[in-house]
């Protein structure tokens, strides 16, 4: 067997409860579309079973890579908001600085696959910024967070960190302090606490790093990105990775992402596949089994019967 190359940035993803089968599947779209690397995973969470641990462990190191728990404790989260579809285990990665032994990390989400090379992020150069990641376009509110007019605000569902530099910033600790300040000004649990305390100045990537679900949506305005047409339609036709955002995950059986199926490859070599999605009825099942062609001759059927 050929020796993989060892991979310089470590993967470091928060997840609790369900997610951390999610956090698994991201995983494996990882190692599956770079096959020549070696990894260095952490997950950072409030709880990990054993079974778990050893079932993502032996999947992991199967491919060649590495893992490693970090346990963490909700109550230093105690209060902080979570609104919408969120959980407190956003705010995990705002300690990652603090917990991963090395001078850069790479943090995915784990409602993401990866269907690129990972290669695209050794050639960023972070130069003197605390991060790079991608613009969320959705966002509306930046007056609300205290930034510039001039400033971008990024999703931090993917990002590239400069460990060292966020440390000498004490951004973590800039970011509690706005929570505690401002939990009415957090729409976006953590995303919106670093937004507040970088004010744009960080490395904006292109859409492809972070193929958002925004992507797809028909007529939406994108005026005030700094996207251009070629670039959206880059990060439509090939991204590096497809980030599932919003409250709808490819694992939901009423999901209408165009790339869900993406997810479906990756997780049924998982050691927590699922075979069916989430919120899928009895009912849904028995029409699943029936073709579309038999489905339209039935309804085709009971229509003239009807008549």
């Amino acid at each position: 067997m050929l020796s993989k190359i060892s991979f310089e940035i470590p993967i470091v993803f928060c997840a609790d409860g369900k997610f951390i089968s999610h956090a698994t599947a991201t995983m494996l779209s990882v190692l599956k579309t770079n096959q020549d690397y070696s990894f260095k995973f952490y997950l950072m969470g409030n709880a990990l079973g054993e079974s778990q641990k050893n079932a993502i462990s032996k999947t992991v190191e199967s491919l060649g890579s590495a893992f490693e728990f970090i346990k963490l404790d909700d109550d230093t989260f105690e209060n902080f908001p979570a609104p919408h579809h969120f959980s407190i285990a956003s705010y995990y990665r705002l300690l990652i600085p603090e917990l991963i032994p090395s001078t850069k990390a790479i943090y995915l989400d784990a409602d993401i696959i990866m269907v690129s090379s990972m290669n695209e992020f050794l050639k960023i150069d972070l130069e003197n910024k605390v991060l790079a990641a991608v613009a969320d376009p959705i966002y509306k509110w930046k007056s609300d967070l205290g930034m510039k007019d001039s400033a971008s605000y990024f999703n931090s569902g993917v990002m590239l960190i400069n460990l060292d530099l966020w440390k000498e910033m004490d951004i973590t600790n800039k970011a509690f302090e706005f929570i505690h300040n401002h939990p009415d000004k957090i729409r976006f649990v953590d995303q919106c606490a670093l937004n507040a305390v970088i004010d744009g100045d960080y490395l904006e990537l292109t859409p492809r790093f972070n193929q958002q679900a925004i992507l797809y949506r028909e007529g939406f305005d994108f005026g005030e990105t700094t996207w251009t047409a070629e670039q959206i339609k880059e990060a439509v036709d090939s991204p590096i990775l497809i980030h599932y955002t919003g409250p709808s995950k490819p694992w939901e059986y009423n999901s209408n992402h165009p790339r869900k199926s993406e997810y479906w490859k990756i997780q049924k070599d998982s050691p927590f596949k699922r075979n069916f999605p989430e919120g899928m009825t009895r009912v849904d099942h028995i029409k699943r089994l029936f073709p579309v062609s038999l489905k339209k001759n039935l309804k085709k059927w009971f229509s003239l019967n009807q008549g």
